[in-house]
């Protein structure tokens, strides 16, 4: 088949390209993601000249041979370096990545440089594979592990425009550690990967000037383990202007989401909140106490839609009067595993004229909150209310809803038992048991 251009052998089992396939020369784009039985790529590969695409990911090649620099066509390269350490160990005469490669390759548009958790080589390599990517002047689209943060310094991150000119990118920095089990919901995963430009920071120490410049650039951050910080502020408002995704997890001095006082101090080098968040995740924060420390900064959150604080141990509220003001678009809360809360709002009510909160509020899940007695302070919850899901909140006795109030609630989750045992004050039991679902 000489004039075939377009070869697709992704997920299947081959071990190896077949000899023919280095005489179609007219070929254009080869796909061979996810075969997870191919270990190395031949030299041979470099007798494809026209070849413009080349999709290597999910495979277990060990390195990529020198040849692939012979490319010269090559608008997109994606591959992946995942082989056992044992098998590396035999190829050590190899570079992962041989020196020239990639600047060799002059018209690539896209590169995506996927490896393997705590790799020696890469570790190596990557500070010569990234002098070289800066170099691609057609490039908009990177994924790449930076293991160390100053290997950053090679891309121009100053001022509004980057250099190379990335429209999208996924950056992870940091020294990455395989785990067994990730503690991070598939869910937050996904929201993470729908946005354009992804800083993954991990196993970090301090704040570092370039990890600042390249969060001025991202939509989505997600910050992994880091050891030192207290606040999330400490990033620097105006290099968060641009986040709609923020997700951290296991930063165990971490104490708030954000000091008002840093917003409003004339020594500060902001004037404004997290304006663009929509969509917010904390998760296993040991020594998390508040969401806001300090002064209320009227925008910050007011765009944010989704909420999530889940395995917080010290949490003891979410919200105060004050600053309810600034989750007037929030749609979903979830707060999972916080055993010190016992209330979601502060007890001091300082405003007799609301009736009622979370105004654009759709959906709350309150799962294992042993202690929480209430949930709104007297307050009524969001008329656009369709979703309540409750599990092991024994303290919670009433729930503030109303049925001339809440008309488009349509289900309540929960134990039998503890629905059962629930007061109400305006109307019966009864008249919410069609839409109650028992969860046990």
């Amino acid at each position: 088949m000489p004039a075939l251009q377009v070869l697709n052998l992704s997920r299947t089992s081959i071990k190896s390209l077949p000899e023919s396939l280095f005489k179609l020369f007219n070929l254009r784009r080869l796909f061979l993601n996810h075969c997870a039985l191919i270990t190395t790529l031949s030299p041979k590969i470099g007798e494809l000249e026209q070849l413009e695409v080349l999709d290597l990911e999910g495979t277990e090649i060990m390195y990529l041979p020198k040849e692939v620099g012979k490319l010269t066509n090559l608008t997109c390269l994606e591959v992946s370096f995942f082989e056992p350490t044992s098998r590396r160990r035999l190829e050590q005469s190899h570079e992962i990545i041989p020196c020239g490669t990639i600047s060799a390759l002059s018209l690539l548009e896209e590169l995506n440089i996927d490896v393997r958790s705590n790799d020696n080589l890469w570790n190596a390599s990557a500070g010569e594979v990234a002098s070289e990517i800066c170099r691609l002047q057609r490039l908009h689209t990177l994924k790449f592990h930076f293991p160390r943060v100053e290997l950053l310094s090679y891309f121009n991150w100053d001022g509004e425009k980057m250099s190379p000119s990335l429209s999208y990118f996924r950056f992870t920095v940091g020294h990455l550690v395989e785990r067994i089990i990730s503690r991070l919901s598939c869910d937050a995963e996904l929201e993470l990967e729908r946005y354009d430009r992804y800083l993954k920071y991990v196993n970090g120490e301090d704040i570092p000037g370039e990890i600042k410049k390249v969060l001025r650039h991202s939509t989505a951050f997600f910050l992994d383990r880091h050891w030192t910080i207290r606040k999330l502020s400490d990033f620097g408002y105006r290099n968060m202007l641009q986040l709609k995704c923020l997700v951290a997890g296991e930063c165990n001095n971490l104490q708030a989401i954000i000091d008002g006082d840093q917003i409003e101090s004339p020594s500060s080098d902001a004037t404004v909140g997290l304006v663009s968040l929509e969509y917010m995740h904390i998760y296993c924060m040991k020594n998390l106490r508040s969401i806001w420390e300090g002064a209320v900064n009227n925008s910050s959150f007011y765009s944010l839609k989704y909420l999530t604080f889940s395995t917080c141990p010290e949490l003891t509220n979410i919200f105060t009067p004050g600053l309810l003001a600034n989750f007037s678009n929030l749609e979903e809360l979830i707060i999972d595993s916080c055993p010190k809360i016992t209330c979601l709002v502060s007890c001091d009510r300082c405003d007799d004229k609301i009736t009622f909160i979370l105004p654009a509020l759709k959906r709350i899940s309150l799962h294992f909150l042993p202690k929480l007695a209430s949930i709104s302070n007297g307050w009524l919850i969001s008329p656009r209310l369709e979703l309540m899901s409750f599990q092991d909140c024994k303290n919670l006795k009433s729930l503030p809803i109303s049925k001339a109030f809440n008309e488009n609630l349509r289900k309540i989750e929960g134990e039998h038992g503890w629905w059962q045992e629930l007061k109400w004050e305006d109307t019966h039991q009864d008249s919410w048991d069609d839409i109650f679902v028992p969860i046990d």
